[in-house]
């Protein structure tokens, strides 16, 4: 999960590092407790806002308002400004230092990495990187006092992080050191660990959670068995998907579309989940209004038990309401899936058209188009 600023400085301040002066506003109607000369920062969770006019200084008051109101319509990388962090502007000297603490892929293991020449553009510039651990208390010694680089470890360490960066860190001229700005992504994965995450949800590449994607995520959460959930988008089409398995649920998605269907959502549950986490994930799927085809599809499974999953879709489609009465095309194989497809032989009250392994996802997704598109045309 990533943080806006705001959030990632509440950390920071939790951990003894310093932050300017600060104001979080969602109006230009509100009064600011602060003196210019200011800086508004977009919270957004895109990188590279100043590039894009996200990061405006205010050096008199009397521009405020009118400058607060231009930032609040804009859109930066198809995220709309919804909230913008009010900052009093920092006299400072010396280099600005940009410091990241995450995991790397080579050495499979956390890093430490530090530049002297933070801010805009840090990307193409020299960096110093230094292995650490949680076991070993060692670090390198830099202009940075050691004092704070142990802070922002311990931090990254007790919260579960999966990056933390400052860009940049500065040193005032009365010495203090302030990080002026945070970039925060947390482990989803720990959330179980830390009761104090109340973070509300998040936009996503420009696109704000709906009510069903918020509640398909919290099937999973403290229940380990699978998943069932933790990947579901809201589309705009008229076919419900439930997918299994990721490569196989891409693919599914892809041979839809081709064969001119419209998909309604993109989720997928994998790994064996149980049938009341099947339940749950297909109730939020079939809750969308003006579907005309339901699609469940998967690749051949080496170990979910199709029998307990498609138990669970069928838990969930009696207590539908209303009742589905469109088409329902099931494409799955794999362990007991014979037991599977006598029971839903015996589903007699809904449009089922079952298929199993000798049956290509691809041809399924044909099926499946036609389908919706002659109950669309009789509806």
């Amino acid at each position: 999960m990533i943080l806006y600023e705001f959030e990632g400085k509440k950390l920071l301040v939790s951990a003894g590092i310093s932050v300017p002066n600060s104001q979080l506003i969602e109006s230009a109607s509100e009064k600011i407790n602060l003196t210019a000369p200011l800086v508004l920062k977009a919270q957004v969770l895109s990188g590279k806002r100043k590039d894009v006019g996200g990061i405006v200084v205010v050096d008199e008051i009397s521009n405020l308002k009118s400058q607060i109101s231009n930032l609040l319509r804009k859109e930066i990388n198809k995220e709309k400004v919804e909230k913008i962090l009010v900052e009093e502007k920092v006299d400072y000297e010396g280099p600005e230092y940009y410091i990241s603490i995450s995991y790397d892929t080579d050495s499979r293991g956390p890093v430490l990495t530090i530049s002297e020449s933070g801010g805009t553009g840090v990307e193409e510039r020299k960096v110093q990187v230094y292995p650490i651990s949680p076991l070993n208390p060692d670090l390198p010694v830099t202009d940075i006092p050691v004092e704070i680089l142990q802070k922002l470890v311990n931090l990254f360490f007790d919260q579960d992080m999966l990056l933390l960066e400052i860009n940049p860190l500065v040193k005032t001229k009365d010495n203090q050191w302030l990080a002026l700005d945070a970039k925060i992504n947390l482990d989803d994965t720990a959330r179980d660990r830390h009761q104090e995450w109340n973070f509300p949800p998040r936009a996503v590449a420009g696109h704000s959670p709906t009510e069903a994607e918020i509640a398909a995520k919290k099937i999973d959460e403290g229940d380990y068995r699978g998943t069932a959930g933790s990947t579901y988008f809201d589309l705009d089409g008229d076919i419900a998907i439930l997918a299994s398995g990721g490569g196989a649920s891409l693919t599914a998605m892809d041979a839809l579309l081709t064969a001119g269907g419209k998909p309604a959502n993109y989720t997928e549950y994998s790994g064996n989940p149980p049938r009341e986490k099947v339940t749950k994930l297909t109730q939020i799927v079939l809750s969308k209004p003006n579907l005309h085809g339901l699609w469940i599809v998967g690749a051949v499974a080496n170990f979910t038990d199709i029998y307990e999953t498609l138990s669970g879709f069928t838990e969930a489609l009696r207590q539908v309401k209303p009742k589905p009465n469109y088409p329902i095309v099931i494409r799955r194989g794999g362990p007991r899936d014979t037991e599977a497809f006598e029971m839903l032989k015996n589903v007699r009250d809904f449009d089922l058209h079952i298929y199993g392994a000798e049956t290509s996802i691809n041809e399924s997704a044909k099926i499946m188009s036609k389908l919706a598109k002659t109950y669309a045309a009789a509806s």
